[in-house]
């Protein structure tokens, strides 16, 4: 089990989420109990639980919003899963987010090819990885300043930043003055 601090404000009380972790560990990923607890974590921007849970399976998980507000999870392998939008989700996407259980965050080749094919779709990308959370907003829905580092000087990625990474201590500080 991975401690997670303030569980309940997100209503998830110490037995379930012995549960969770232990169906996360057994790879039980469709499991509707695991699958609603990161459903619950990704409405309330818990990305510390959504990469508790990838952790502890060793696979990567996705989280896509879509514009009205519909979240969808996804499972891949322990070292890829695509952006790949469900049948009915709406376009554009508020958020796509990914984890690298156990490795750094970054923008992979894979990821960066999902961020060029999503330019036109998606706001915003979070990587979450060891040690923290790696932003991405798309210029191309909410204009940056110029002085902004992007993925790339040419092509689609010159519409994405590339920021640095948040450590999970520092994301908790943030979240505790956010939330109180």
């Amino acid at each position: 089990m991975i401690v997670i601090p303030a569980l309940q404000r997100l209503r998830i009380d110490a037995s379930t989420w012995d549960e969770v972790c232990r169906l996360a560990s057994e790879k039980q990923i469709q499991n509707d109990l695991l699958l609603g607890v990161q459903e619950r974590a990704a409405r309330h921007h818990r990305w510390d639980v959504i990469y508790a849970l990838s952790l502890l399976s060793g696979l990567e998980t996705s989280v896509l919003i879509d514009a009205n507000g519909i979240v969808s999870i996804d499972w891949g392998s322990p070292g890829r899963v695509a952006l790949s939008p469900p049948i009915g989700c709406m376009a554009p996407f508020k958020l796509w987010v990914h984890t690298h259980p156990g490795f750094a965050a970054y923008w992979s080749g894979t990821d960066t090819n999902s961020l060029s094919i999503g330019t036109s779709i998606v706001e915003s990308a979070l990587v979450l990885g060891s040690p923290g959370i790696k932003y991405s907003h798309n210029a191309s829905f909410k204009p940056l300043k110029s002085e902004i580092p992007r993925l790339s000087n040419q092509g689609p990625l010159q519409e994405w930043s590339d920021e640095g990474v948040i450590e999970w201590a520092d994301w908790y500080h943030t979240l505790h003055e956010v939330r109180g």
